[in-house]
């Protein structure tokens, strides 16, 4: 059966009904049957990590019950036979979590406790209204902050006099900053003031002194990066101090505790490419991590020894902000391609995406870090992060709490609350905690108790599982229709659970002057090339922006990919984008997490320094997927699902969006061409069809068929990006990076970093895509930009203007997607000698293929770049060899195919022999200057010499322009291509001219 999946027809208890075959209803009841068997060993405490480790890919990220080919039965029976003999883990305990009567759609719980006293605190979202600051105080609830408005995560504490108090974040007039609150006795005091830093200032943290008196921290805006200040409350508010004054990056997530000589404070600081922790103490400020990987989340605890602890995640992300697996490598070095994980029988490598992470806590005992005995979360998954925090007992111990990620078949997921404690011996085993199931959101710690949120996602997903939604069984969201499956959370209810102690804190363990990790590898080429000036041209600047990435919102990657908070951290830092949208799936959201996707572009909006916009993506398996993308727009702006009737062909998007002329958007398709989902061009409309993404970090190239870095599911003839302009439609260029950690740009001409003049510079057309940051293709006719539509008399100045950050190779302008000049770097050859650029392109067997082969030239030479493609794993002038396996996913994935490209130079008569998948040809090189050469046989797939760009040598500049005067008469459009020595290319928006 085919993904023609059914719509909403409302949510009852038969989940069994409607377009489901027997044998889908059968596997559907084996998978909910053995996702109940795993739900229980998890109560047992039973290790399942070898268990999810057989089902992870196939059938753990299935989407649909039919993917997989009929092989559900027989994985699950593989799975159970795992299961069967796992053994427990080694004194884990199950806590029970209680939930707070009278807390509903809650989010962002905190606690404090203190004098006998019990303060828990949460967010309350009013739907499509904003939030309340709710509070239970000695078994009472009260409204803190009426509202609804915007509130960010609140924090509370109960000074040693007994007051309690509540800070959180506050958008007033767009500007969010800290305020707190304080119960005099009889009732909340009005909100007042603390930070006094530019906004957005925001993620507070709160001590209690002894002496009555309470200390904050938060991360405020200082110019265009974030720093640290503080501010202590005495009867009055103190001045405020900026703690990381003369931290050297971007700095984030504060935390504070009091030690005997005064106060520590600690963040993770982006610097040199990587987060740090980076603690102050007194005057003097020191990096306790180091290495490529990323620390982050610290959590400060000062036990009653006096000593100062410090929690934090490491977390290796594999490929981050680079291009993606068609990045080529250098020619003198193999390296594999970091980022994606070995793909299943069914399920391909770019819904892999390649991350681990775990939990470390020390002691700062001097110069030293002292690591106690014991093991943090084992036997656990942390992925993408755990957010440790750290509570220090009144018997001199100390608890840790953290967050524990759950996959099942057909990616049902969740998180749920961990605890460990730190006695005198080191680490006791963890408890988890049932009744925690929730998104990854941080957990609160007090004496005797952890608060969290529970969405109950757990229990919907143990009476109903279909990964990205399932055909029977969608509710209608009150929400512009908006198709929600009941495996996604919401907000939830506040929930409670105790945590004991068994103080004091181990005092031996490993020492160590930094926690060092150098699990990751750079990917970022551009880092150290780019120029700092900006490109500019006509009045107008070149933004770096990215307009199709997820989150873990979205459901395709089982919860891998990063939480809201850390994606817009790695936006800020790692990948530089100066304009954003994250785009999760309008399936896959509630209203609670589309009002939260809007809420987070907004606090860190900071007009001319980072411009995130509202976005989803509209995502139909028949008809394609389009990113729906707001401008400067109110909140509020509409959501609407391809499952939901009348949205779901892009005539049904459109008209609904028409019905919001208040919200204007673009609609942006992407990856054209692949079998997955390809695009289908029967559908355009002028009004919303702007742009049109041609290369996509996750995967590759949809320039068309056979062109470079085609990726390897480009495979769907008819449907590529310039088959779209050839049909006569007018769009611009992108390029996005969708699932995964890789980061391909929009590069942007707009008046300023604005969202009103950033959506024009997108509607205009005024865009360029970039596989990478700082490749430029800037296309002019005489003074008209690209993305123009131009009425032109005579002969057509054409001019490119081609930027990179290394040596450019090649620059080609193109007339209705034929080259018709092209400027590159070319080796010298003797007369009569001809170079031909090939390539040997190979797949679409429907079994699993090895192509590994070589190609090797007689009477002429190969050229060699500096980069090779990176099936490649050797070369030299003589012969290339290389290796690669194809599969067959099946539906909807379909086969694959691959290259290699190459450029032979030689006599005519040169000959060119090839050796691959049980094929052998020798052809002259006057006869493939010719046409080129198919393979005609009976073995599985389809093997070709090609026509291609073929080796990529530099021209000696990074900087060019290129003129064309074009003699063409005719109605055409135009658009250039740019490539770097590395196989970084950068395409300009067409200009069409009648």
């Amino acid at each position: 059966m085919g993904h023609g999946h059914g719509h909403g027809h409302g949510c009852t208890a038969d989940h069994h009904r409607g377009e489901y075959t027997d044998r889908q209803r059968a596997d559907l009841d084996l998978v909910l049957a053995f996702n109940h068997r795993l739900a229980h060993a998890v109560e047992d405490c039973v290790d399942i990590t070898d268990t999810i480790a057989a089902l992870d890919p196939d059938p753990l990220r299935y989407m649909w019950v039919d993917e997989g080919a009929g092989r559900i039965p027989a994985q699950l029976e593989g799975a159970a036979a795992v299961l069967d003999a796992a053994p427990r883990l080694a004194g884990q305990t199950r806590g029970a979590a209680r939930p707070l009567p009278g807390s509903r759609n809650a989010a962002r719980p905190t606690v404090a406790t203190g004098g006998g006293r019990m303060l828990v605190a949460w967010l309350e979202w009013v739907p499509d209204r904003g939030d309340r600051l709710v509070a239970e105080l000695d078994g009472a609830i009260a409204v803190v902050v009426e509202g609804p408005e915007d509130l960010f995560r609140p924090t509370a504490a109960i000074t040693a006099d007994g007051t309690p108090w509540l800070l959180f974040g506050r958008s007033i007039d767009a500007r969010v900053a800290v305020w707190a609150c304080r119960f005099d006795g009889a009732t909340w005091t009005e909100p007042e003031l603390v930070s006094t830093t530019e906004g957005p200032s925001f993620n507070q943290e709160v001590l209690a002194h002894a002496d009555g008196s309470l200390h904050v921290c938060w991360q405020g805006r200082v110019d265009d990066r974030f720093g640290i200040f503080a501010r202590r409350f005495a009867g009055g508010w103190e001045e405020p101090r900026w703690v990381s004054e003369g931290a050297a990056g971007n700095a984030w997530d504060p935390t504070l505790a009091a030690v005997p000589d005064g106060m520590a404070y600690a963040w993770s600081e982006y610097d040199g490419g990587s987060y740090a922790i980076v603690l102050r103490r007194g005057v003097a400020l020191r990096r306790l991590t180091g290495g490529s990987d990323y620390a982050l989340h610290p959590s400060l605890a000062g036990t009653t020894d006096g000593r100062l602890w410090c929690a934090f995640d490491v977390i290796t992300v594999q490929g981050h902000g680079g291009s993606g697996p068609t990045r080529l490598r250098p020619r003198e070095r193999r390296d594999t391609f970091a980022g994606m994980r070995e793909p299943g029988d069914s399920v391909p490598p770019e819904l892999l995406p390649e991350v681990s992470a775990g939990i470390r806590v020390v002691c700062v005992e001097g110069d030293h870090l002292v690591t106690p005995p014991g093991e943090l979360a084992p036997g656990l998954n942390v992925v993408p992060s755990a957010l440790p925090r750290l509570h220090a007992t009144a018997d001199g111990g100390l608890v840790v709490g953290y967050r524990v990620h759950r996959q099942l078949p057909l990616m049902t997921y969740y998180w749920e609350a961990a605890a460990q404690v730190l006695g005198p011996d080191g680490w006791l085993p963890p408890t988890t905690f049932t009744g925690t199931d929730a998104t990854l959101e941080e957990v609160s710690l007090a004496d005797g108790v952890l608060v969290t949120q529970s969405d109950g996602r757990l229990d919907r997903a143990l009476g109903w599982t279909e990964g990205f939604g399932g055909r029977e069984c969608p509710y209608l969201a009150d929400h512009h229709g908006a198709v929600i499956w009941h495996g996604v959370h919401g907000a939830g209810q506040v929930v409670l659970a105790n945590v004991e102690s068994a103080g004091p804190a181990a005092v031996a363990g490993e020492r160590a002057a930094v926690i060092s990790s150098d699990g990751r590898t750079e990917d970022r080429r551009w880092v150290t090339g780019e120029r700092a000036e900006r490109y500019e041209a006509s009045g107008y600047t070149l933004y770096w922006g990215d307009l199709h990435r997820h989150s873990l919102v979205s459901r395709c990657t089982s919860g891998d990919e990063p939480s809201l908070e850390d994606f817009y951290r790695y936006a800020w830092d790692v990948n530089s984008y100066d304009f954003w949208a994250a785009t999760d799936h309008a399936e896959n959201s509630t209203a609670y997490q589309w009002w939260s996707l809007q809420k987070i572009a907004d606090l860190l909006h900071v007009p001319g320094r980072f411009v995130p916009l509202y976005g989803f993506e509209w995502t139909s398996a028949d008809t394609g997927h389009q990113n729906v993308i707001y401008g400067d727009v109110a909140r509020g702006a509409p959501i609407f699902s391809a499952f939901a009737a009348g949205t779901t062909t892009p005539d049904g998007l459109w008209e609904a969006l028409a019905q919001h002329p208040d919200h204007p958007a673009i609609t942006i398709p992407h990856h054209p061409g692949s079998a997955m989902v390809h695009n289908d061009w029967d559908y355009h409309d002028p009004r919303y069809s702007r742009l049109v993404e041609v290369f996509q970090a996750c995967r590759g190239n949809y320039e068309s068929d056979s062109c470079f870095r085609q990726y390897s599911d480009g495979t769907a003839g008819g449907t590529f990006m310039l088959d779209g302009l050839r049909r006569g439609h007018r769009f611009g260029l992108i390029a996005s990076s969708d699932h995964g950690h890789g980061a391909s740009y929009v590069g942007l001409l707009a008046r300023s970093l604005s969202r009103a003049d950033v959506f024009d510079g997108l509607w205009s057309r005024r865009t360029c895509a970039s596989t990478t940051r700082g490749v430029v293709a800037d296309l002019r006719l005489g003074p008209h930009l690209m993305g123009s539509e131009v009425i032109w008399n005579g002969p057509r100045p054409l001019t490119v203007h081609a930027l990179g950050y290394t040596d450019l190779a090649r620059i080609d302008i193109l007339r209705d997607g034929e080259v018709v000049h092209t400027v590159r770097g070319e080796p010298e050859l003797p007369l009569g000698h001809m170079r031909v650029d090939l390539r040997v392109e190979w797949g679409k067997a429907d079994v699993t293929t090895c192509w590994d082969g070589r190609l090797r030239v007689s009477g002429g030479r190969l050229l060699l770049p500096e980069f090779v493609g990176p099936e490649v794993v050797a070369m030299d002038e003589e012969s290339v060899t290389w290796e690669h396996v194809t599969r067959s996913f099946g539906e909807p994935y379909g086969a694959q195919r691959g290259g290699v490209e190459v450029s032979v130079c030689g006599p005519p008569d040169a000959v060119v022999h090839v050796e691959c998948a049980g094929r052998a040809v020798s052809v002259e090189l006057a006869k493939l200057a010719a046409r080129g050469v198919v393979f005609d046989d009976r073995l599985p797939g389809e093997l070709a010499l090609q026509p291609a760009v073929g080796a990529l040598l530099g021209l000696g500049v990074r900087e060019l322009e290129v003129p064309l005067v074009d003699d063409s008469t005719v109605s055409a459009f135009y658009y250039a291509r740019v490539f770097q020595v590395d196989g970084e290319m950068a395409w300009s928006s067409p200009i069409w001219v009648s």
